[in-house]
């Protein structure tokens, strides 16, 4: 009988917030996280599309790594017979990462990067976890329009 009273115990400490059964943020996102939507937010508010039907992943690894990657729509100005120069907006970079546990934060350093700039850079992703669904929302960035932060929406890939 105390054993079970003991199992008892233990199951209903970890059912509880805040103890020390809780998952980190860092092993909670260890895997590969196909991409089912992004978005672009401006200063102002304005949410913009630049994507169109946007494919991608972002995945990471126990020891430290990521590597992710978005493709948009094909854009019929861009095509060319090389397989090399993309015909769609694609970002796409790997690299390490840190997790502050705190701030709900992942610090990602790019050693590589589809747009040559961003290569050797820092940038800050807040992290909000919720079972199998991830929402990222990106370090303010510059285009044409203006300041945004990306924000991606991602759930878990499926195990093969």
């Amino acid at each position: 009988m105390n054993v079970l009273r003991v199992f008892a115990m233990l199951g209903l400490a970890c059912a509880l917030p805040g103890m020390v059964c809780a998952q980190s943020l860092k092993s909670a996102i260890v895997g590969t996280w196909a991409l089912t939507a992004v978005v672009d937010q401006y200063e102002g508010g304005e949410k913009v599309n630049n994507w169109g039907t946007a494919k991608g992943s972002l995945a990471f690894d126990a020891a430290g790594r990521f590597s992710q990657i978005i493709v948009g729509d094909v854009q019929p100005a861009l095509k060319s017979p090389d397989p090399r120069k993309p015909d769609a907006p694609v970002v796409a970079y790997y690299g390490t990462y840190r997790v502050d546990e705190a701030t709900k934060t992942v610090s990602l350093n790019l050693d590589a990067a589809s747009w040559s700039p961003r290569a050797g850079t820092s940038q800050s992703v807040v992290v909000d976890l919720k079972g199998d669904v991830m929402s990222i929302v990106g370090s303010p960035r510059k285009d044409q329009r203006g300041t945004f932060r990306p924000r991606l929406e991602l759930k878990r890939a499926a195990s093969m």
